[in-house]
């Protein structure tokens, strides 16, 4: 573990012991003593709030301010400090706009195009644009792009609401995976579907992605990554809860083991293995091989 990782933990903890310690005051019996402490603390507040306003306004008055309070922002826990006393450099919706300018790059991968309409009590409203080319694209995978961006511009956003303008899905495109059909290797009546991203499935972890019909589970074995379809072979049930390590999958409904590495192959019973499905890494996308229907 680095030693900025380190410190950021320290600081994290320090806000939750902060927060531990101000609700077992509101416990204590005698309220003259919670009114004192309060008032000890809002004071606290008060003095840091006037010293932070005006190192902001220092900083922000230099020819090089703004990238100096932009690489400031961009840290954590600085930003966390900021936020909670309301001195964000610049305003939210700026912020969304360049979150966004940032998302669109992603999206123009999926012939997709977001705008903010409005912001409004800390919550922004996008507008989600897509067309023909957007049709075998889940609007999951869309927002999660725009989210992902959000997150980090935007941490003091509280809620993010879309008004979307996608096409529907030409009959042709349909695509639906059935719990019984083991799916082989991508061929050319198949295409690969952009899923998740590939940060959303941490090392030596096992993550369920849901669309719509298509029930999906992700295994990631020391940064190498797995698709399957979300069912034990037995009796078809989620293999969600199981038990992952050192790429053995353990069923939580029967206990058999599935080698993920050797395309799910269960080394307690040879007859038994799960459905793999073909994977890319594209953009940072995970992509799976699913059968096109015609």
């Amino acid at each position: 573990m680095s030693e900025t990782t380190t410190e950021l933990i320290e600081e994290t903890t320090a806000f939750d012991q902060l927060n531990t310690l101000l609700e077992s005051i509101e416990q204590h019996p005698e309220e003259a003593v919670r009114n004192h402490v309060r008032a000890l603390v809002y004071t606290l507040l008060d003095l840091h709030h006037g010293a932070l306003k005006r190192i902001v306004e220092i900083v922000s008055a230099q020819p090089e301010g703004e990238r100096i309070m932009e690489e400031l922002t961009g840290d954590e826990l600085v930003q966390a400090v900021l936020m909670v006393h309301e001195l964000m450099g610049k305003p939210l919706d700026a912020r969304i706009e360049k979150a966004l300018e940032i998302a669109r790059e992603q999206l123009k991968i999926y012939g997709a195009d977001v705008e903010l309409v409005e912001v409004k009590d800390g919550a922004a409203r996008l507008k989600l644009f897509g067309g023909a080319s957007t049709a075998n694209v889940s609007t999951s995978i869309l927002k999660a792009e725009i989210e992902h961006a959000l997150h980090e511009h935007t941490p003091d956003l509280l809620d993010v609401e879309y008004d979307d303008m996608i096409a529907p899905l030409r009959a042709a495109q349909l695509v639906q995976i059935l719990p019984s059909r083991h799916v082989q290797a991508a061929a050319p009546n198949e295409f690969f579907m952009p899923v998740i991203r590939s940060d959303q499935v941490p090392d030596n972890e096992i993550r369920v992605v849901e669309l719509g019909g298509i029930n999906l589970l992700f295994c990631n074995v020391a940064g190498t990554n797995y698709a399957f379809q979300n069912a034990c072979p037995v009796a078809k049930l989620p293999l969600g809860e199981s038990l992952f390590a050192d790429g053995i999958l353990t069923c939580p409904c029967h206990g058999y083991q599935y080698d993920v590495r050797k395309k799910g192959k269960c080394l307690t019973d040879t007859d038994l293995q799960l459905a793999s499905l073909s994977l890319r890494i594209e953009n940072d996308i995970l992509k799976v091989a699913l059968p096109r229907e015609v």
